[in-house]
């Protein structure tokens, strides 16, 4: 017979991966499910903000995973296609499948659980944690997809080493580019902080820092046009209130304009989105019975790597209620 599991948890960045910790100490038979372990969080270089720890983002999640497989956490890296919510269960599942502590697992609302395809493999659940994140948005200018790989980049940290001594662009205002540019001037010769606003959005400590590092330059009122170039990235043009249309000259374009909750293949569940990020409320319960969200891919107030996680923490808690009938 397919597996049924207690929790499937969709996304193993932060808040899928402290979730998995908890869903295995509560003695949940736990899968998450994820294109890459670690996620976005990957992406991160040294973190400065995660209490007690010292260490890039990758080495972070690497820790965390580790933990999570401690408590029995089971793991499965693939595309996940569909998220199908059951009033009956399929296939070769049986009976046995649906206890939980000795108890028969109630259905709620009618519902009986998850369907979930990934690569072709179907698995099910009795209980959902969403935790799929965010995935970078694009500027969808010409040149953008060209050179992705050949000076475009969304990840400073990951791909800044190929640039040293060189000049770059970083588009956007807010913290993450507000980060980029600090790291890319370390050991970049020229960075040009392109922002269509007046002022940077970022943490007022991060734009002092910019403002008092001497080899980047910001250029505000200016949108990026296209990023040009032959085999690789030689130039970005700018359309700018300042000064017309301009073409910068650089090597590599970073670009940092914020990014859209993963939700794509959630779209069938029923859910309730605002602004396209799932509504929940603090105990990361949704509006479909037997569903909760955590981290990023939520409405909640903050996007960061230790908040997402406490919400890990505590979905994994409301999930193993619901499944002893507690959380109706």
């Amino acid at each position: 017979m397919e597996d049924i599991y207690d929790v499937l948890i969709l996304g193993g960045g932060p808040a899928g991966l402290t979730a998995g910790i908890y869903c295995g100490r509560y003695n949940m038979k736990t899968l998450v499910v994820a294109g890459k372990f670690g996620g976005t969080a990957n992406l991160a270089g040294e973190l400065e903000n995660w209490p007690g720890f010292s260490g890039s983002g990758m080495e972070l999640m690497g820790e965390i995973k580790n933990q999570a497989e401690k408590f029995g956490c089971h793991f499965l890296e693939g595309d996940i296609t569909k998220v199908e919510k059951l009033t009956s269960w399929k296939g070769s599942a049986t009976p046995e499948g649906l206890t939980f502590g000795g108890r028969a697992h109630a259905s709620y609302g009618g519902l009986a659980g998850f369907e979930l395809t990934v690569d072709n493999k179907i698995i099910f659940g009795k209980s959902l944690i969403v935790a799929l994140g965010t995935e970078h948005r694009q500027l969808n200018i010409p040149g953008e997809k060209k050179f992705l790989g050949k000076g475009v980049s969304y990840c400073a940290t990951c791909d800044g080493n190929f640039f040293k001594g060189k000049s770059v662009a970083v588009v956007g205002g807010a913290d993450s580019a507000a980060k980029a540019a600090l790291y890319l001037a370390g050991i970049c010769e020229k960075v040009y902080v392109v922002y269509r606003k007046h002022e940077m959005r970022c943490e007022p400590i991060s734009l002092s820092n910019i403002c008092s590092t001497s080899n980047i330059d910001i250029m505000y009122y200016s949108e990026p046009t296209e990023i040009v170039g032959e085999n690789k990235v030689t130039g970005l043009k700018i359309k700018s209130e300042d000064s017309g249309d301009v073409e910068i000259d650089v090597d590599g374009v970073f670009i940092e304009v914020g990014a859209t909750p993963a939700v794509d293949v959630l779209k069938d569940l029923g859910l309730v989105f605002e602004k396209n990020y799932i509504v929940t409320g603090k105990d990361g319960k949704t509006n479909v019975d037997g569903v909760f969200a955590a981290g990023d891919v939520t409405n909640g107030p903050m996007k960061q790597m230790v908040t997402a996680a406490g919400e890990g923490a505590i979905v994994a808690k409301m999930a193993h209620e619901f499944l002893l009938g507690k959380n109706s």
